[in-house]
């Protein structure tokens, strides 16, 4: 992964993110945590050809094969409340889906609250970790891994059934999604006050007006989506006709 190509296709506002490329690490969101408790107030891109321990939600793994991802984080320090620092993580779903859709042409979906769909499958997924306040945050590391091409072998066993790749033509593109993902996401964080990326968060959850489990630590129920409202909340009414909102947790669809 080359910084200086990275940083060839950052539009002019954003060419001052500090760029960091290396072949391989453990995980980008722990890098950059390190950079965020020695006080580095600057963004920093972080971005590596492959993980060895890279993570998703919940305490998973993300699967991050050398040469068919993307894998990198960028450390934010935004001037947030609370409230709008929730907003961060479907924020940069809408990103990374409209740069998905603008490099490679391929039509790219959302399923609450943060997996990137194409074709069906997830080819892509957010983490967003940080230190907060009662004001705010003090920072905020957004993890994003793309599965760009479906790496030689296949995807392991145990997410062959869910995961998915963008294309099957990765070579010469890594760099440039991995900025366009950039433009688009700091351009949306610009305009987080008005809540201008709202409309395309939901235009693009492709599972609305549908039947969905929601996965709960109470137990799972069986729902239709049927909105999200200001603060991207999900709006579902159950079997019973209850309405609920869900500020958090996860989501199964039938596709």
């Amino acid at each position: 992964m080359n910084d200086l190509k990275i940083k060839s296709y950052l539009k002019n506002e954003y060419s001052d993110i500090r760029i960091i490329a290396v072949k391989k690490t453990s995980s980008t969101n722990d890098e950059l945590k390190k950079f965020a408790l020695a006080g580095e107030k600057e963004t920093v891109l972080f971005i590596a050809e492959s993980q060895t321990a890279g993570k998703g939600r919940k305490g998973r793994r993300f699967f991050s094969p050398e040469g068919t991802g993307i894998y990198m984080s960028l450390l934010l320090h935004p001037e947030l409340s609370p409230e709008e620092c929730t907003l961060i993580t479907p924020l940069c779903a809408v990103a990374a889906a409209e740069a998905i859709e603008k490099v490679t042409g391929v039509k790219a979906g959302i399923k609450w609250v943060n997996d990137i769909f194409v074709a069906g499958r997830k080819a892509a997924g957010i983490l967003t970790e940080g230190a907060f306040t009662e004001k705010g945050a003090d920072y905020i590391i957004v993890g994003i891994g793309i599965n760009l091409a479906e790496p030689a072998g296949g995807f392991p066993e145990e997410i062959k059934d869910i995961a998915g790749a963008v294309t099957e033509k990765s070579a010469g593109l890594r760099e440039q999604l991995a900025a366009e993902t950039v433009n688009r996401l700091m351009h949306h964080l610009n305009g987080i006050k008005n809540k201008e990326f709202i409309p395309l968060y939901r235009e693009k959850l492709f599972f609305l007006g549908k039947k969905i489990t929601v996965i709960s630590p109470e137990g799972n129920y069986e729902a239709y989506a049927e909105d999200i409202d200001s603060m991207c909340r999900l709006l579902v009414r159950t079997e019973t006709g209850e309405r609920k909102e869900l500020n958090s947790g996860e989501i199964s669809v039938k596709i």
